[in-house]
C-alpha cells in the first residue's frame, strides 16, 4: 500500500527552529538588542517593519509598558502622536481574534467603514501594504500585541501565519521582561473565600444585595459583610471596581457574569 503524502513539514524540523527563536528572544537583555533580534526575525519572514506595543496610551513612557515600533515615520506619528492607535482597526481586532490574523481578514473581524479602510489606504500608502498582528493578552495586564507589516517579497502574509503567531508571542514576553523591573513585579494575588466569590458573581450580573441573598439563601446583611470582604480583599470602594479587579486577578471568569445561580 502506498504511503500517503505527507503535506506537512516535518515536526522536528519546526522544533528546532522553534527552540533556536526562543532562545534568542530569550537571551535579549536590553531593547536594543531585542530590536535587533525581531528585526532580523521580521525581515526573514518577508516583511520591512515590526511594532511591540501595550494598547495604552502610546503617548506614555510609563515604566512596564511594552513600546518598540519600526514603522514608517508617517505611520508612526499618525498612529502615536495624534492618537491614531485608538481607533485603528487593526488594534482593535486584537480584542476580538484569539489568535494571528491576516489584515485581508479584518472585514470578518470587526465592523469595517469609511475611516477604517482609510487607516488601512494610509498604512499602505507608507509601506504598509500587507501584515500579520498577534494579539497578546496576560491576566491582570492591558491588551498587547505584535505586528510584522510591509512585506518585501513572497512569500505573502498567509503563508507565515503560524510561525508569526509563535515568534510574535515569544516576542512579546521578551518585551514585557525587558520593559518590567523586578521591583514593579506583581506580588500574590488575592484570592477570595467561596461565599463572597460567589457574592462578587452576582453583583457582577447587576443583582442587589436583596437579590443576591434571595439567589444564595442567605441575608442581606450577611451578603452585605461578604461584598464589604471582598472589597478589602482588593482594596477598593464600589461594586464596579471590585467585579473587574476580581475579573483581572482570575478570581471571577468572565463567562460566569452569563451563567446561572452559583451552586
Amino acid at each position: 500500500m502506498a504511503k500517503p503524502r505527507r503535506t506537512l513539514p516535518r515536526l522536528s524540523s519546526c522544533a528546532r527552529a522553534a527552540d533556536a527563536v526562543l532562545r534568542e528572544l530569550s537571551q535579549a537583555t536590553n531593547v536594543g538588542q531585542l530590536e535587533s533580534i525581531v528585526d532580523a526575525i521580521c525581515r526573514d519572514l518577508g516583511f520591512r517593519h515590526f511594532a511591540l506595543i501595550h494598547h495604552d496610551d502610546l503617548n506614555s513612557d510609563e515604566c512596564g509598558k511594552v513600546k518598540i515600533i519600526k514603522y514608517p515615520s508617517a505611520v508612526e506619528r499618525r498612529i502615536i502622536c495624534e492618537g491614531g492607535w485608538r481607533r485603528d482597526p487593526v488594534i482593535r481586532a486584537c480584542f476580538f481574534s484569539p489568535c494571528a490574523f491576516r489584515w485581508s481578514e479584518l472585514p470578518s473581524i470587526v465592523e469595517m467603514g469609511r475611516h477604517e479602510y482609510r487607516c488601512l489606504e494610509l498604512g499602505a500608502a507608507s509601506g504598509l501594504d500587507d501584515g500579520i498582528t498577534v494579539p497578546f493578552q496576560l491576566l491582570g495586564d492591558c491588551l498587547g500585541s505584535c505586528t510584522f507589516a510591509g512585506t518585501s517579497r513572497v512569500p505573502r502574509s498567509s503563508d507565515v501565519l503560524g510561525i508569526a503567531q509563535m515568534v510574535g508571542v515569544f516576542a512579546f514576553q521578551a518585551a514585557r521582561r525587558i520593559m518590567t523591573s523586578p521591583r514593579s513585579a506583581p506580588a500574590g494575588r488575592p484570592k477570595l473565600h467561596p461565599r463572597p466569590r460567589d457574592c462578587v458573581v452576582l453583583s457582577g450580573r447587576g443583582m442587589s444585595n436583596k437579590e443576591i441573598a434571595r439567589a444564595l439563601s442567605l441575608t442581606p446583611r450577611t451578603v452585605d459583610g461578604y461584598l464589604t470582604e471582598a472589597r478589602q480583599t482588593f482594596d477598593v470602594h464600589d461594586r464596579t471596581e471590585l467585579v473587574l479587579r476580581a475579573l483581572f486577578a482570575g478570581e471571577v471568569g468572565a463567562q460566569e457574569i452569563n451563567r446561572g445561580q452559583p451552586e
